[in-house]
């Protein structure tokens, strides 16, 4: 099976008679991880929400395979596209383990029975969020970051071939905003899945992200590998502040160093190696 191609052409999208997309042209490089970065009302989030059919463009259109995004069946897009929007909401009442196993929906047909297989997707969903010990617990009791990694076992559990999340670490402390996009790397590495998310932290963007796009008004201002996107002058003239760009130690992607006015006249040298 050739890999799954998701992209925009001359797209426009907005809601009621705000504009916030216009004319973009986007690709996702198919079986890599993307990052979508970008200051807040940039358009990302709307971008996702179009790429997956959750709003209607305004003009141009999402293709999936070549195929227009429209003209895919319900639940054939939903076999193959996933999306975790923002804040999403439960049903009131419903269980970890009942919420999770929603993600297996698409995958039945209007008499197809439950299957050995579905159980074992949504044990390896629990499982690789960490959430197993809550799969009898309310959703709507848990905490912000339990219900969060809920969200996203049940995305996992729906196998598609491209998963797009919008700000998937939201409610999460740092360690697990790193399990998530670990989880995440796993997941592309071993399934080859396309993998659209939408990140507010640029140090992890560049470190997870194979490919970043960096958005701007509406559009991509610069796209490409983090090298060549997460830039003084990206973070310059996207997010309107001065930065220092460090090579991390660790994984030999960029870093970016945010200088407040505090700090514009004695910022030290980075104690790291710079990039050429």
């Amino acid at each position: 099976m050739t890999d799954p191609r998701l992209e925009a052409r001359q797209l426009s999208a907005g809601y009621g008679e705000t504009l916030i997309i216009d004319g973009l042209d986007l690709a996702l490089p198919p079986g890599k991880i993307t990052a979508v970065v970008g200051a807040n009302a940039c358009g990302k989030s709307t971008l996702l929400k179009a790429m997956s059919r959750l709003i209607a463009p305004r003009g141009g259109q999402v293709l999936l395979d070549g195929q227009s995004i429209h003209q895919v069946p319900t639940r054939d897009l939903a076999r193959r596209l996933g999306l975790l929007p923002q804040s999403p909401i439960a049903p009131e009442g419903i269980t970890v383990a009942d919420l999770v196993s929603r993600g297996r929906h698409p995958h039945h047909g209007l008499f197809a029975r439950w299957t050995l297989r579905d159980d074992e997707a949504i044990a390896a969903a629990l499982d690789a969020t960490q959430i197993t010990d809550l799969s009898d617990r309310p959703v709507d009791e848990l905490s912000g970051g339990q219900r969060q990694r809920v969200w996203i076992a049940m995305a996992l559990a729906q196998e598609t071939e491209i998963l797009l999340l919008d700000e998937p670490t939201t409610f999460l402390d740092i360690s697990h905003q790193v399990e998530v996009l670990d989880l995440l790397t796993d997941l592309n590495r071993r399934r080859g899945t396309t993998i659209a998310m939408v990140l507010h932290d640029l140090n992890l963007a560049a470190r997870y992200g194979d490919h970043l796009v960096a958005m701007l008004d509406g559009r991509p201002f610069v796209t490409g590998t983090p090298d060549a996107v997460l830039t003084e002058e990206t973070v310059r003239r996207v997010f309107n502040l001065e930065s220092r760009i460090v090579t991390d130690p660790t994984s030999g992607r960029p870093i970016m160093l945010p200088i407040g006015r505090h700090h514009m006249t004695k910022a030290p040298a980075p104690t790291l190696e710079l990039q050429p």
